[in-house]
């Protein structure tokens, strides 16, 4: 699923690199960026709210996800931050609750007809959770699968997910089988599914 470049939005500008990536991760809910920006400019919460005149549990409420940005706060906030980008954390706030609708509306699955029933022995694979049961999927691949599975997965998932689940060797009891797998691994660019 692709999501486009909505930065554009904000200002002719050129854009902060973090300040793009959040802007083109819809996975990520605003109140988890601004939690991450004042961490990295080594803000509390508090010194956040002094400087923005809102309330330090709202400021908390917005990172936690129990309440939502208004275009209002999203730029008390940034003029707070110094971000040029009018309405970051409204925008972003916007393309996440997108990107949860369309994971919602469609039951997202990979490739079933490369994935093996040797592989998946137990299971039906129409019936499995691929959200729910990720690094389970993975690390069956990895350790079962052959190249075409093990593409699949880094292409349904992404390498980093595949990569990490490769890395925990006390998961696996043929971990000779995930080593010969692990290879398949290619670094490329692939369109995640999620």
């Amino acid at each position: 699923m692709k999501f486009g470049k909505i930065y554009y939005i904000c200002s002719m500008k050129k854009l902060d690199k973090d300040i793009a990536l959040y802007l083109n991760m819809p996975s990520v809910p605003s109140g988890a960026v601004l939690n991450r920006i004042i961490k990295k400019r080594q803000l509390s919460q508090v010194e956040l709210a002094s400087k923005t005149g809102i309330l330090p549990q709202r400021i908390n409420d917005l990172i936690m996800g129990r309440r939502r940005f208004t275009p209002e706060i999203s730029i008390q906030i940034e003029i707070a931050l110094g971000i040029e980008c009018e309405g970051l954390f409204y925008i972003i706030q916007a393309n996440h609750d997108v990107y949860l609708s369309k994971m919602r509306n469609c039951n997202r699955k990979p490739n079933l007809s490369i994935l093996s029933s040797s592989t998946f022995w137990d299971v039906d694979l129409q019936k499995v959770d691929w959200n729910k049961g990720r690094d389970w999927a993975i690390a069956r691949v990895l350790e079962y699968g052959n190249r075409e599975e093990v593409e699949e997965m880094c292409r349904f998932y992404g390498i980093n997910a595949v990569k990490k689940i490769a890395n925990q060797s006390n998961r696996f009891r043929l971990y000779e089988a995930v080593m010969r797998n692990s290879k398949y691994i290619i670094e490329k660019e692939y369109e995640t599914a999620l």
